[in-house]
């Protein structure tokens, strides 16, 4: 999921990521036990690793993010907190696609399921993830 400066420690406060409403259905495809990342797009930083611990759904939490990304998945942690730098370069040489947000700013088109292009991502942390 994609979070920036301003976003991130709510994120990890309240170990939820959260998108637009009209993403929902985009994030249908994520299950309880899959493993996600954290793309902080203003650091270009990857951060993670976490389990989903819900699937998606609105309003998990009604007064996150000021109500402005409803469509939230609930996530633990597992491990410690690692950060991973360039990760615009790691996710292009894994076979992540990228497209712009709004802003222009490049962003992985999530989710991927592939487990290769997973390995591949998961390889640049410390602890990774089987």
């Amino acid at each position: 999921m994609l979070c920036d400066d301003h976003t991130e420690a709510e994120c990890l406060r309240r170990n939820l990521f959260g998108d637009k409403a009209k993403r929902l259905q985009d994030l249908d495809e994520i299950k309880p036990g899959d493993i996600g990342l954290l793309f902080n797009f203003d650091k270009d930083e990857l951060i993670g690793v976490f389990r989903a611990h819900s699937e998606p759904k609105l309003y998990i939490e009604p007064d996150a993010w000021d109500r402005k990304f409803p469509a939230q998945v609930r996530v633990e942690l597992i491990g410690k907190i690692q950060r991973v730098k360039d990760a615009t370069f790691i996710l292009n040489k894994a076979g992540v696609g990228m497209g712009p947000l709004a802003s222009g700013v490049p962003a992985p088109k999530f989710p991927v399921h592939e487990r290769d292009v997973i390995e591949k991502i998961l390889a640049h942390f410390e602890e990774p993830i089987k």
